[in-house]
């Protein structure tokens, strides 16, 4: 009885030896994943499934300043968007999980969130004969918890979005942006000091800071390290495709990438902790020309479809 997690192990190994036909069942699983990620079976009352906080409309987050639970609460902090991070190295804001595995445990069985118990989430999904073919497709004869969340860690493994216009303009293309995009890309690489955390293909260090933003009540890594160094520290997102994924931070404090800026520019005082930010003294003409950068770095949205079409090859009687 090989676990999917065994099973994904040894077909990442295959593919780096013989290529495609690894690569088609690791779809696979991404395609079970895909199915898991949007059936509200996952939820006690049935009502609420993972993409009811990371909607493919608003960048895999929910538009939300802070996210709300099955039942209604509101929870403390802004949901994370879930594309682009096959590169993560921690989950969450505060870095509390160390794997896309692990990341997907915790809603599932929080209380306010999903509210099942980890026997429940094995039981239901189970009992459901499309998911014990699908899993049969992919050697699992007893569908296990470990099963269920490579799957749909597999899924969001592979949310990757799309060739921005800055990746254009890397790969050669000099004209790709126009005056005030350069500007605002020379500004973002040097004196904004945007690029001290937003740096590498993912546009982020995949690391903490303290940008003066925690608070007595949501310390940030603190509460996960207990390390004094940490206060107030939250993971750095990615700016690609931060457009439409609005509100910002790890509390949806600031309702435009525009007041993120003037935050940066001019920061308020740091209630914990020690804030890493030099006041930045932009001023108008500057922020536009940042802004005209950061709208290169939008791509095409992940295209789901092809998930959809192998789900319904696997469970197809």
């Amino acid at each position: 009885m090989t676990t999917l997690a065994l099973i994904l192990l040894t077909l990442s190994s295959a593919q780096a030896a013989t290529g495609q036909d690894a690569a088609v069942q690791v779809k696979d699983a991404e395609a079970v994943g895909w199915h898991l990620f949007f059936d509200k079976l996952l939820s006690r009352p049935e009502t609420f499934s993972c993409e009811s906080c990371h909607r493919p409309e608003t960048g895999f987050a929910d538009g939300l300043p802070r996210a709300e639970g099955v039942y209604g609460d509101v929870l403390p902090r802004h949901t994370p968007r879930l594309a682009n991070l096959r590169d993560a190295t921690a989950f969450f804001w505060d870095g509390r999980a160390a794997t896309l595995e692990e990341q997907a445990l915790s809603p599932l069985t929080d209380r306010r969130e999903m509210d099942l118990t980890a026997d429940e989430i094995v039981a239901r999904v189970a009992a459901q004969p499309h998911y014990r073919r699908a899993f049969s497709a992919l050697g699992v004869d007893e569908i296990r918890l470990d099963d269920v969340l490579g799957a749909i860690a597999a899924f969001v493994r592979g949310l990757e979005t799309g060739e921005t216009v800055f990746d254009r303009w890397l790969a050669g293309d000099t004209g790709a942006l126009d005056e005030a995009e350069q500007r605002g890309r020379m500004l973002f690489f040097t004196r904004g000091q945007c690029a001290t955390c937003h740096i590498g293909p993912q546009l982020t260090d995949h690391a903490f800071h303290n940008v003066g933003t925690g608070t007595e009540s949501d310390p940030g890594r603190f509460r996960v390290t207990g390390e004094e160094r940490d206060l107030g520290r939250f993971k750095t997102p990615s700016l690609r495709n931060w457009n439409g994924t609005e509100p910002f931070l790890h509390d949806g404090r600031f309702a435009t990438i525009r007041e993120v800026l003037d935050h940066y520019s001019e920061p308020e005082a740091t209630v914990v902790g020690e804030s890493e930010l030099d006041p930045l003294d932009l001023d108008e003409s500057e922020k536009d020309d940042l802004l005209a950068f950061l709208e290169t770095l939008d791509g095409a949205s992940p295209d789901l479809s092809p998930h959809e079409a192998r789900w319904e090859e696997l469970t197809s009687p």
